[in-house]
């Protein structure tokens, strides 16, 4: 039985992964878990599971009989290091997931890898550490685990390219004249996936997809004309590989994360999710508008200018979509604060966590100056 640690268990990628353990008597054995605040509901999925620990990290936690308790992000490392386990799923979202991404890698753990911010951000320097301990880095997002299926057995050289699906969104379709008017309801309202609000606002300007344009030239080691992006609204494509000899290879299935989550804790498990029905089914593909959807543009614009531009990017968005979902500015303001950040120099590479805290700082505080 593998034993595993979730980061970020009451989240939906945590969620889905306690579910598909608790419904289909998967053989893994919950050692260690982690949320953000919710301490009761952590605490209630700790005595289901069993767990030997347990930590939150923005909040307090009392001791507990019969499990060991941890705070704060310097807990939570000192949780990694007394456990006993396989691998960590990190399913912690954006920046703040990157420090527990380093603390597993160099416990090492192999890292089933849900939060995209550690490879945008730390780029090379995440990989280093894991060549270091030892340690491999497994993706979880539905595209990048489709990709990391249909590479299985070819050899990179036999790759053209790599083809990302994106759904498009709530505003796939909308004009650009009407984007001013656009409420952050409207921009939550997904047509397909069930997220967390940063990560459903960012599919909806599509910067979502701008990470994992990057995310995927570090993951896969290709270059930014190697990756290519097809709006494909019903999400049952997840990604495709095109070959050298012109041939394009698919991964197909309805929209559930189940799947890409347990295949990145360990393949081989029947029954994960309901079969594709394929009576009446029609699927649609189209070119991304990239003067509609800029912050999908920037990926690769970033991809070939390298420096700490992926990080300024990450840093930007997060600030700018915090800023939209209190109200605080447009839709159309959230995209300018990324761009207009993206304008400065980044040229710095990053070769420590401090570097890339110091980074993302200043980042930070150039598109706040920007609101």
């Amino acid at each position: 039985m593998k034993r595993i640690i979730i980061l970020g268990c009451t989240g939906s990628i945590g969620t889905t992964t306690l579910q598909a353990i608790r419904s289909k008597a998967l053989p893994f054995k919950v050692v260690g878990l982690s949320s953000n605040t919710r301490s009761k509901e952590l605490l209630s999925l700790a005595h289901e599971f069993q767990a030997e620990a347990i930590c939150t990290t923005g909040s307090s936690l009392s001791g507990i009989e019969g499990i060991k308790t941890y705070t704060g992000f310097d807990g939570l490392e000192e949780m990694l290091h007394s456990l006993e386990a396989d691998m960590v799923l990190n399913a912690i979202a954006g920046f703040e997931g990157l420090k527990a991404s380093l603390s597993a890698l160099r416990c090492g753990f192999d890292l089933a890898l849900a939060n995209k911010e550690s490879v945008v951000c730390a780029g090379s320097y995440l990989f280093d550490v894991a060549k270091q301990y030892g340690s491999s880095i497994i993706p979880v997002d539905s595209e990048h685990s489709a990709i990391w299926e249909l590479l299985k057995g070819r050899a990179p050289s036999s790759i053209s390219s790599l083809i990302l699906t994106a759904s498009g969104g709530p505003f796939r379709t909308l004009p650009k004249k009407d984007f001013a008017s656009i409420t952050v309801e409207k921009a939550l309202a997904h047509p397909t996936w069930n997220m967390g609000k940063k990560i459903t606002i960012d599919s909806a300007t599509l910067a979502n997809k701008a990470l994992e344009v990057i995310e995927a030239s570090y993951l896969f080691n290709v270059a930014a004309d190697k990756i290519e992006v097809v709006i494909h609204p019903e999400s049952i494509v997840h990604s495709m590989v095109r070959t050298i000899d012109g041939a394009v290879y698919a991964q197909m299935g309805n929209p559930d994360m189940t799947l890409p989550i347990i295949n990145a804790l360990g393949a081989g498990h029947a029954s994960l999710v309901s079969p594709l029905d394929f009576t009446d089914l029609t699927l649609h593909f189209s070119k991304p508008d990239y003067e509609r959807f800029p912050l999908l543009s920037l990926a690769f614009s970033i991809l070939r200018r390298g420096g700490s531009s992926a990080l300024a990017f990450n840093a930007a968005d997060e600030i700018a979509v915090h800023a939209f979902l209190k109200g605080a500015i447009s839709y159309p303001k959230m995209i300018e604060v990324v761009q207009r950040t993206l304008e400065h120099a980044w040229s710095e590479s990053v070769g420590s966590f401090e570097e890339t805290l110091a980074l993302d700082k200043r980042a930070r505080n150039i598109a706040r100056s920007y609101l």
